[in-house]
């Protein structure tokens, strides 16, 4: 219901008037979504009162070319082990490889966070056994120094999430199995890390592709 009423009083704003957008005016809240091939042609925003108004102008797409890995607060890195410990490609492994996912999540100084990482997997891997992680039984994983002090894991269909309270500014890693499925090319979106009451504290690993062989 207040969101109703703050939409009212949004398009009842009279403070719009005097504005032209092109030529026409302005009736109500002034918002344009323009696609690409229209923003060539500019928009010509025109002021006819004695008041200062801001003009808030946003722009998003999907990049054409994966994001470099980057941070603020924190970093983090995505690595891939075979099962005795051997760091590898993830990319180019038969189906039924099973790898083990590494995230080390460093902090830039002491401070402290409520910290929820977040790694997508690629559609042709699927997370394995996970009760064997949470349970926190690693014994054939003795070569992995893992964080298990976490707030909660889920190990879903299409990504892996923990949530972790960390008052320190030393690093620390998650871990978890993943296997191999399906063959093909497919993207691996970035993980990420992102401090729950401070969302300006985040950071993002590289992305990039994988191929799965028969």
């Amino acid at each position: 219901m207040w969101s109703l009423m703050a939409v009212k009083a949004l398009i009842n704003d009279p403070a719009m008037k005097g504005f032209t957008v092109n030529g026409e005016p302005v009736i109500g809240p002034m918002v344009r979504v323009l696609e690409d091939s229209a923003t060539s042609a500019g928009m010509a925003i025109r002021n006819g009162t004695d008041r200062n108004e801001a003009v808030t102008m946003t722009t998003f797409g999907v990049p054409e070319q994966p994001e470099p890995a980057s941070g603020y607060g924190y970093a983090i890195k995505r690595s891939y082990y075979t099962l005795d410990g051997q760091q590898v490609d993830p990319s180019g492994h038969p189906v039924g490889t099973r790898l083990a996912v590494v995230l080390k999540i460093s902090p830039f100084n002491n401070s402290e966070g409520r910290l929820m990482v977040n790694d997508p997997l690629p559609a042709g891997f699927e997370i394995d056994n996970p009760n064997l992680i949470s349970g926190g039984d690693l014994k054939n994983l003795k070569w992995l120094e893992a964080n298990t002090e976490v707030r909660n894991t889920e190990f879903r269909s299409n990504r892996f999430l923990a949530a972790v309270d960390w008052r320190e500014d030393k690093p620390f890693e998650l871990a978890y199995i993943v296997r191999a499925i399906s063959p093909g090319t497919y993207h691996h979106p970035a993980a990420s890390v992102e401090d729950m009451y401070r969302p300006q504290y985040r950071a993002y690993s590289d992305a990039g592709r994988i191929t799965i062989t028969k």
